[in-house]
């Protein structure tokens, strides 16, 4: 029998542990939300020596005015622009390269360059230039979004001495190893100049704005888009960084093998460490945990059959919490065709999420108090139980991750380390129990609440532009849950359900529930998130046709204006298809076809069914190019044939050859490699030279040469209707292309 006043300080103990437990949560939500805001913008009088928003944001809003295809009369200006701000700086050195210049004269190399959405053909220019051969380490500038601070995302393999002068220079940082992680899986198709300077031995760093990706390649994407401090953020980074990296000696390039950690904690300062440190954490955190299970047996708190009990029912548990939302999702996608609720309302996404997830781990705590019940268990043995079967599958994972070299495991040797201190700390002082364990989580909940909120703030509007075959429902949903399960299971830690845990899991999933039907309800886009759609002219000798494709894996339906329901419902059918399938639909006229590319749904039908535009903007139709047959020599089966090029202004120009046709060629001096199902070489030319471009080919037989001249942005009558008709609530992106052929 308990006395009355051993009851009172359990209850204390209970509701000490509870307002505790609330605390962490409260402070763990506040601190990824402080660490995600903008700095502070400064005004244009602000010193020379510092960077200015207000300052810098007039050549933004210029530069931002038109479109700037490469080679285009746009692109001229910009870099005239460019020029005269720079030289009116004193002490700086402006070299355009359109030949080399001289030998460089200080350490510090500015490139602006062009292309890189071109297969990054930009950077390669630029490491043909003789002061490519100096650079010892770059910073590179991208952008998937408009907002936030400016994260490093992404380091050269070895590149610990410029992190560590990043962790230096750099006073309100953003990092995560979290976009290095995500790069290398595949999972994000982007690339970067990166990989350029990379790949020609230049070690560097991967620098960008990741939030506001709605507005990403969209006509949203301007300068009024960008949040105050934005760009402050941006400056007072690379300013620091450079100045860093120029008043310093060349960062030492470590060879070894491993991913270096690296990540910011709340915006305040940078932890940098090594694959040995990383092994380290992960040993010490499997010690401290076996040393608090340890103190917790001796001191009667937690027996080994005790432990082996929690790891299974915080594993049903956990289980149950991945497994809630992301039925959810799939009722809500796929069974109700209601997809995507959250692209258009982000919060209501998560919250919706969050909370079946919270409610799943509930309904595994409800499970095992009924399974304790009926074998007569005590409530608080089960709560070291719960308490050491969360650390069992924290040092689990830290090991996995470990090992695997996943670098955003970071947060779980923390998480471990204080759970297990707390729990060593509860072992000897039981009274404290609310206190070590609201404490004791604090730093790795915090690091994990951070790293997913970078993450799901760059997949929300990620998943509005990835060419998938399906809607990205259950994958938003899981990258909810699984950080979740870090703190959900506290809750239930600070209410048993016998205690208050049952009124708190009909809460949830009542507020789940609700969330979950207003998913099915809400409009998943709107003017601020509008759906995309990427439309393509085609014009060859058989005339022209008009290719869309959705860029969310969602049915075409009502994105393409005037498509019939016919056509919708043939082109949801032929989602279905195998990728590259490009198939003809049965029953359409002559000309249309419905198609699905390597990772999308595509959609044709003919240029005419647009309708006619009211204005034309400066740019319209694309001019074919032209392929000439200059002169022909036979050599036994062979022929030498030069060919004359001709492309329009502003467009790139690709030249395909059959592979069993091309011997050689002057476009470099041997053939690529292809892969084993490849059937013709292509030659990619960017800004083509002006006026006729000479070619030799050898080649065996007269196999039919394709040259086609495209143009991303092109404006064309048909492609200028179908933008003008799309509203407010969808947009696109457009490109049109024109393709001869000629035979030797």
């Amino acid at each position: 029998m308990v006395s009355p006043g051993r009851g009172r300080g359990d209850l204390a103990v209970r509701a000490g542990r509870g307002a505790a437990v609330f605390a962490v949560l409260m402070t763990v939500l506040g601190a990824a939300w402080v660490a995600r805001r903008p700095v502070e913008p400064r005004l244009a009088g602000a010193g020379p020596e510092v960077f200015s928003e207000a300052r810098a944001l007039p050549l933004v809003q210029a530069l931002a005015h038109e479109p700037r295809p490469l080679g285009s009369p746009a692109a001229r200006r910009a870099v005239a622009l460019l020029e005269e701000r720079l030289r009116a700086l004193p002490g700086v050195e402006v070299v355009v390269q359109d030949v080399e210049g001289p030998r460089p004269r200080h350490t510090v190399l500015l490139n602006l360059n062009g292309g890189e959405e071109d297969g990054r053909l930009g950077a390669a220019g630029f490491l043909r230039h003789p002061w490519a051969r100096d650079v010892k380490a770059f910073i590179n500038l991208e952008g998937v979004g408009v907002g936030g601070r400016l994260v490093l995302f992404r380091a050269s393999p070895g590149a610990q001495g410029l992190l560590e002068a990043y962790a230096d220079a750099v006073s309100s940082p953003s990092a995560s190893v979290l976009g290095q992680d995500v790069m290398a899986s595949g999972a994000a198709p982007f690339y970067t100049d990166f990989e350029q300077y990379v790949g020609a031995g230049i070690p560097g760093l991967d620098l960008a704005l990741v939030e506001g990706g709605y507005a990403y390649h969209t006509p949203l994407d301007r300068p009024e888009a960008v949040p105050p401090g934005t760009l402050q953020h941006v400056g007072d980074t690379v300013l620091a960084l450079v100045r860093r990296l120029a008043m310093q000696p060349p960062p030492h390039h470590a060879s070894g093998a491993g991913t270096v950690t690296f990540f910011d904690v709340l915006g305040v300062g940078t932890v940098v460490y090594p694959p040995r440190v990383a092994m380290g954490l992960a040993v010490g955190a499997v010690l401290l945990f076996v040393g608090a299970c340890e103190a917790s047996r001796r001191r009667g708190l937690l027996s080994l059959k005790g432990l082996g009990r929690g790891f299974v029912w915080m594993g049903l548990g956990g289980l149950s919490g991945v497994l809630l939302p992301l039925v959810g999702a799939v009722l809500v996608g796929f069974v109700l065709g209601r997809p995507q609720g959250w692209y258009g309302t982000p919060v209501l996404g998560l919250v919706t999420y969050g909370a079946l997830a919270l409610a799943g781990v509930l309904a595994g705590e409800a499970a095992w108090a009924a399974f304790a019940a009926r074998r007569g268990g005590a409530a608080a043995p089960r709560h070291f139980e719960r308490w050491g079967g969360a650390l069992a599958w924290g040092v689990c994972f830290t090991v996995l991750g470990t090992v695997a070299d996943v670098g955003v495991t970071y947060p779980l040797p923390v998480w471990v380390l204080g759970g297990a201190g707390a729990l060593l700390v509860t072992a000897w002082r039981p009274r404290w129990s609310g206190v070590a364990l609201a404490l004791g989580f604090l730093p790795g909940l915090c690091l994990m609440a951070q790293a997913a909120s970078q993450l799901l703030f760059l997949a929300l509007p990620l998943t509005g532009h990835l060419l998938v075959p399906f809607p990205l429902d259950g994958a938003i949903a899981l990258l909810v849950a699984l950080p979740l399960l870090a703190g959900a299971w506290l809750v239930p830690a600070a209410l048993p359900w016998a205690e208050g845990g049952r009124f708190a899991g009909l809460l949830v999933g009542a507020f789940a529930l609700g969330g979950w039907v207003a998913l099915a309800l809400v409009a998943p886009h709107d003017a601020e998130h509008p759906r995309r759609l990427r439309a393509v002219e085609r014009t060859d000798a058989s005339g022209s046709v008009l290719v869309f494709q959705s860029m969310d894996g969602l049915a075409l339906g009502t994105l393409v204006p005037g498509l019939t329901q016919a056509q919708a419902e043939e082109a949801q059918t032929e989602c279905a298809l195998p990728c590259g399938a490009m198939p003809r639909v049965p029953g359409q006229e002559p000309g249309t076809s419905v198609t699905t590319g390597a990772t999308g749904l595509a959609h044709s039908a003919p240029a005419s069914a647009t309708p006619e535009p009211t204005a034309q903007p400066a740019l319209t139709e694309l001019a074919a190019p032209r392929i000439t047959v200059e002169r022909m020599e036979d050599h036994g089966a062979e022929r030498q044939v030069s060919l004359l090029l001709t492309a329009p202004e502003g467009a790139s120009l690709r030249l395909e050859v059959p592979r069993e046709a091309l011997v050689s060629w002057s476009l470099g001096p041997e053939l690529p490699a292809l892969p084993a199902d490849a059937v013709t070489f292509k030659a990619l030319a960017l800004n083509p030279p002006r006026g006729e471009w000479r070619v030799e080919l050898r080649l065996r037989g007269t196999p039919a040469m394709r040259l086609r001249a495209s143009r991303e942005g092109a404006v064309t009558p048909t492609l200028d209707a179908l933008s003008r008709s799309l509203g407010p609530l969808r947009t696109g992106s457009f490109a049109a292309s024109h393709t001869v052929e000629a035979r030797p």
